[in-house]
């Protein structure tokens, strides 16, 4: 399992489009990627679970990976958060 912290691009709120792309780089993996927000956790192959976090606060904010591939979908899902 691999977990690093996520912060959005410019320290913006996380938007409908950037969402998206996160969702679109999450899903070519088979590792489960998830998003973590104090006690929330939420799929980052999910828009809606992505959109309920309300991150507008970005404090605390983990990406965790999980799988045969979670090196690779930590990586590439980062790299869309740059």
């Amino acid at each position: 399992m691999i977990r690093k912290p996520l912060v959005f691009p410019g320290n913006a709120p996380l938007t409908r489009a950037l969402a998206a792309e996160v969702v679109q780089t999450a899903s070519n993996f088979e590792a489960r990627v998830m998003i973590q927000r104090a006690q929330k956790i939420v799929n980052a192959k999910s828009m809606l679970g992505l959109l309920s976090l309300g991150a507008e606060d970005q404090a605390n904010m983990v990406l965790i990976a999980e799988g045969a591939d979670e090196a690779e979908a930590a990586d590439a899902v980062l790299a869309v958060l740059k």
